[in-house]
């Protein structure tokens, strides 16, 4: 090899270095559409419970919204919405508590069904997530400013936690907007108050749900409504245990009135 050749194949590897360090950078890839979101989630604790935060990506710590809570069901989990929440034109605060209990894939609020009704365990069970939620009502009212009193919905499991917080803690929400749930006997009051607050409760119902029977949530709201308190009960004909097109399409309408029903300002918002 000659003197030439051997300084070539000396200074290669380091003209290779040399270079590298000054190519031009690729251009980073694009977000991906999905990810692209006018929405800002975090995740938190309050109470025992962990939760997703979910609210306008541009909103201030300081700007008062109207909170939504929003329980899932049986072996479901927290998801947050890939735009706006039921596609609401208003600004929301959205909470999306995670129940305790490991279920399959997701989590439970209940260790057991309540398609069988009411037994020991399961009514232990609802004592016990009602009394974390209600700590975690306050503390979230008193941490996010918040318009009128929480909006709280919730899906099978969630709509009877949803339920009966309404009853148990009226001061606490607005109303309540449970979705194929049912309200344990027990937690019926044998008399109703005219005069004490009441948290309204409209319940959404699959006709056909063959977990949670249609007609044995009806009759126990019926019960209650007889009594005098808010409630109204609404099935959904060809509708079973799911959040169905229709289902969804009846949650928004309502959500939207709820909204509408909410004060101006942050009046029991808990802001000190």
């Amino acid at each position: 090899m000659t003197w030439p050749q051997l300084v070539r194949v000396a200074v290669a590897p380091f003209a290779v270095l040399l270079l590298g360090s000054f190519a031009v950078p690729r251009p980073a890839p694009a977000e991906p559409a999905a990810l692209k979101s006018e929405l800002r989630v975090s995740r938190h604790f309050a109470a025992g419970l962990e939760y997703l935060l979910v609210e306008p990506r541009d909103a201030r710590p300081d700007e008062v919204l109207p909170m939504i809570v929003d329980l899932h069901g049986r072996g479901g989990r927290p998801a947050p919405p890939r735009g706006r929440y039921l596609d609401l034109d208003e600004r929301v605060r959205l909470i999306l508590p995670r129940a305790p209990e490991p279920a399959g894939d997701g989590y439970a609020w209940m260790p057991v069904s309540a398609h069988r009704g009411e037994s020991p365990e399961l009514l232990e069970a609802i004592d016990a997530r009602v009394q974390s939620l209600s700590l975690a009502l306050d503390r979230w009212r008193h941490r996010y400013p918040t318009r009128g009193r929480p909006i709280v919905t919730g899906f099978s499991q969630g709509g009877i936690l949803a339920a009966v917080l309404a009853l148990r803690e009226p001061t606490a929400v607005s109303q309540a907007i449970p979705v194929s749930g049912w309200l344990p006997p027990t937690y019926a009051p044998a008399r109703v108050d005219p005069f004490a607050p009441h948290a309204p409760i409209h319940a959404l119902h699959g006709a056909d749900d063959p977990v949670l029977d249609a007609g044995r949530t009806r009759a126990g709201l019926a019960e209650l409504r007889a009594k005098g308190y808010p409630v109204v009960f609404e099935a959904i004909d060809g509708v079973g245990h799911e959040l169905a097109p229709e289902t969804v399409d009846r949650l928004r309408a309502l959500m939207r009135r709820a909204l509408r029903a909410l004060p101006d300002d942050a009046e029991s918002s808990g802001l000190s």
